[in-house]
């Protein structure tokens, strides 16, 4: 029995001292943890965010610092994005005063804005073009003339440019209508207008005002000539030559 008691004794003694280092080692471990946690919050700084540092800030001499005035931007610009999903591509702006998808309709509208002229008009014109004509003509052959002789020719010159200008601008209907005639046949309606420009251009400068015609029956043989020759030599692959076809279509309107 003494010997039991003491077997009996001596596993107590170890069982309280297994219970015993268990926890010291549990409160070392939580001791360590604790501490590394500690550290960590040590280690962390949290810096603030400033809000807007621009509306507060204040130059040396205690002025404010003025605000930044952007300019609008103009119709039509060209802008670069300041958003990195659009990577920088240009954008146009959309919003182009009077502006359509129809190019034709465009050209109709501009030179509907100029108002057709009478036969005094264009009499008028006329002479200041022939004035302008000849004042170029006498600056560029005449050596050594007077500073106020070429003044006064300098001027007539231009304004026989302006008359240029007006005669041509208030005709360029006239080519659209004729040009409307020439569609289909192998050349755009654009280019029609545009060739038939061209010869506009040169009635204005051969038009001759004291023979009593008025100019737009004269600048539609310019105009016609204009065209029918721009579809000759554009008009087909091959090209032919222009009295050849001049022959071709004579042989057409003869078998129709």
């Amino acid at each position: 029995p003494a010997l039991l008691a003491a077997l009996a004794e001596a596993d107590a003694v170890l069982v309280r001292s297994a219970t015993k280092i268990d926890a010291e080692a549990i409160a070392a471990k939580k001791t360590s943890s604790d501490g590394e946690a500690s550290d960590d919050d040590a280690e962390e700084v949290v810096v603030p965010v400033a809000e807007d540092d621009t509306d507060d800030e204040v130059v040396e001499d205690g002025a404010a610092k003025p605000p930044v005035v952007l300019e609008p931007l103009p119709t039509g610009a060209m802008v670069l994005s300041n958003k990195e999903e659009d990577e920088d591509v240009p954008v146009y702006s959309t919003t182009i005063t009077g502006a359509t998808a129809d190019p034709v309709k465009d050209y109709l509208k501009q030179i509907g804005k100029v108002a057709l002229l009478n036969a005094a008009e264009e009499v008028e014109l006329a002479m200041r073009i022939e004035a302008g004509l000849f004042a170029e003509d006498k600056l560029a052959n005449t050596p050594g003339i007077s500073r106020e002789l070429e003044r006064e020719l300098r001027w007539v010159a231009r304004d026989g440019q302006r008359a240029k200008s007006h005669l041509l601008g208030a005709n360029l209907r006239l080519v659209v209508s004729l040009a409307k005639r020439y569609t289909g046949r192998g050349m755009q309606f654009l280019d029609l207008i545009q060739e038939g420009n061209l010869g506009l251009i040169r009635a204005v400068e051969k038009f001759d005002y004291t023979k009593g015609f008025k100019f737009s029956t004269y600048a539609t043989w310019w105009i016609r000539q204009a065209i029918t020759r721009a579809m000759a030599d554009q008009a087909r692959t091959i090209r032919i030559p222009v009295h050849m076809v001049e022959v071709i279509n004579k042989l057409a309107r003869v078998q129709r």
